[in-house]
């Protein structure tokens, strides 16, 4: 019997008291069932983004995978149908919209940078000058990154201020908009690679180096992997599509076919190499070995712990070689692999059915472009200098000195001089002028300006309420242009934080503590994850907008 349960959070209490059972749609058989929980709550919640996996990589390379990825898609709770409903589909964006279960116009992380008005220069989503690296491995720390932009509290942050045994939390990835993202404030252990080789933290999380941290780098170094070489983890038979693609990009020093040597033509690693490596499975195999090292100890109480990890290797290698190359399947394969590592651990520490995992991404890919255009389709690339060089030119007749009006343009979001946006509030003709000129540039499908949609008036335009979803007021651009589908201003390889299915569609997937499997053929988003996660544990979160996928939660 099916029923249905009220998802407004007033009647979460009930439904906890209850113990309703709620039942899905469409639910497949599991082939490894699992074990009823033996406890109130999880040991330990798992957070997994993989960056840049499209929604449609499960139906076309489901088949290669065995282990972890074939486990969490076969044996738990899957949507095939999750998205993102907003425009700004990015990885600051994704990462944060994770963590905190709401959308980038409420938690404030509207790109992976912005143009400050204050200072009058870009900013990184996590750039914070008051805080330091602090570094592992005994090389010097440069970057300076916090949560210092971030609007609203994550799962994470609610976990620790709610729980009453203070939970364990650690975040890994690459990227430091990554690991940040995915647990906000606060963490035992929230880590990053500063682009150099180089594993940190900063202030905002820790005083000094960890000794096991530090010590675990100096043995781990990332130059100690030069001279490995990437090769196919399949037969070559098991590879789709070709693997010399039109439009792909090789790795710097390197080609665009298997195998990728991870060598430099000096003989020695320099950071190059480290780029080369971050575009490799080797990265993630390393985060990986972080994630199963350092949460030995969670999950060892009545309480709740916390374990996040981004893995980053995809995104590098689909912006270069696109989402029907080798590289990309092979990136997934290995990944499955790591998975299964960390799910076999932790099914061996804590019980399989005494964890749980959300899985998702934090945004697709386009096709790359050429490729497109072989199939007579429309596709392209476009330019900044392009779209600002028409703004400018329409601007002109109402221009009061020679000054440009741009303060920042990269194609899509465009901010103008506090001089320039006056006039444009106050004059139409000149407002409709820079609009019809902006439109008028190749590959420019929509013009959307802020105050405009500040309003939060979508009427039936899917699109405009997509950039609503993005839009941060005074933080977001005066003038958001979307591009038509499949052109892009990347110049090379291919990109995404277009408000198209190729960009929006991600999975979403849970397993474990609470879960029932099956695949469910219901609406969902990546913020619901954050939500399903509060109700498993009893955490209330303030401002989320995802909802908790009841449909799939066992009580």
């Amino acid at each position: 019997m099916t029923t249905r349960a009220n998802t407004r959070w007033g009647t979460l209490v009930l439904i906890l008291a209850m113990g309703l059972s709620l039942t899905a749609q469409t639910p497949a058989p599991a082939a490894r069932p699992t074990p009823a929980p033996k406890r109130a709550t999880p040991a330990l919640v798992v957070m997994i983004v993989i960056d840049q996996f499209r929604g449609d990589y499960v139906q076309l390379y489901g088949k290669q995978w065995t282990k972890g990825l074939h486990r969490i898609f076969t044996n738990g709770a899957y949507f095939p149908l999750g998205a993102y409903p907003y425009s700004g589909t990015v990885t600051c964006a994704g990462h944060t919209t994770i963590g905190t279960g709401a959308y980038p116009r409420t938690h404030g992380m509207i790109g992976n940078s912005w143009f400050d008005r204050e200072s009058k220069k870009s900013v990184a989503c996590t750039a914070d000058a008051a805080v330091n690296s602090v570094p592992f491995g005994g090389l010097p720390g440069v970057e300076h990154h916090g949560p210092k932009w971030l609007q609203t509290t994550t799962f994470a942050d609610e976990l620790r201020n709610q729980s009453a045994i203070p939970p364990h939390i650690a975040s890994f990835s690459l990227k430091a908009r990554s690991s940040i993202g995915m647990v906000g404030h606060a963490g035992d252990l929230v880590v990053w690679e500063e682009d150099n080789g180089k594993w940190a933290t900063s202030s905002a999380f820790a005083n000094s180096a960890r000794p096991d941290i530090d010590a675990y780098a100096k043995a781990h170094a990332v130059y100690a992997q030069y001279g490995r070489v990437w090769d196919r983890f399949m037969p070559p038979s098991s590879y789709l599509f070709s693997d010399e693609g039109v439009g792909e990009v090789k790795n710097d020093g390197g080609a665009i076919t298997f195998p990728h040597p991870q060598v430099r033509p000096e003989g020695k690693p320099d950071q190059t190499f480290v780029l080369n490596w971050e575009r490799s499975p080797f990265a993630d195999e390393a985060l990986a070995d972080m994630a199963i090292t350092f949460s030995d100890n969670f999950g060892k109480t009545a309480g709740t712990d916390m374990l996040a990890v981004s893995f980053s290797a995809l995104d590098f290698v689909g912006h270069r070689y696109g989402p029907k190359s080798h590289e990309v399947q092979d990136i997934l394969a290995r990944l499955d692999a790591q998975l299964g590592k960390i799910f076999d651990t932790l099914d061996r520490r804590l019980g399989a059915g005494n964890y749980v995992v959300a899985l998702s991404a934090d945004h697709g890919i386009a096709q790359i472009p050429e490729q497109v255009t072989a199939l007579g389709l429309d596709a392209g690339r476009l330019t900044a200098a392009s779209v600002n060089t028409r703004i400018i030119d329409a601007w002109k007749p109402f221009a009061t000195d020679a000054a440009s009006p741009i303060a920042s343009g990269n194609g899509s979001d465009i901010y103008f001089t506090p001089a320039a946006l006056a006039v444009l509030r106050s004059t139409p003709t000149a407002r409709q002028a820079v609009t019809d000129a902006a439109l008028a540039t190749p590959g420019i499908a929509k013009a959307y300006w802020g105050d405009d949609l500040a309003l939060a008036n979508a009427g039936d335009d899917a699109i405009r309420h997509a950039a609503i979803l993005s839009y941060s007021p005074g933080r977001s651009a005066d003038l958001q242009l979307i591009l038509k589908q499949n052109w892009m201003a990347a110049s090379t390889g291919t990109t995404h934080g277009t408000p198209y299915g190729y960009d929006q569609r991600v999975p979403v997937a849970m397993m474990g503590f609470g879960i029932r499997p099956g695949q469910y053929l219901t609406s969902a988003s990546p913020a619901d994850l954050a939500p399903t996660l509060a109700l498993l544990t009893g955490i209330i979160l303030p401002r989320a907008e995802g909802r908790p996928l009841t449909e799939a939660v066992v009580r």
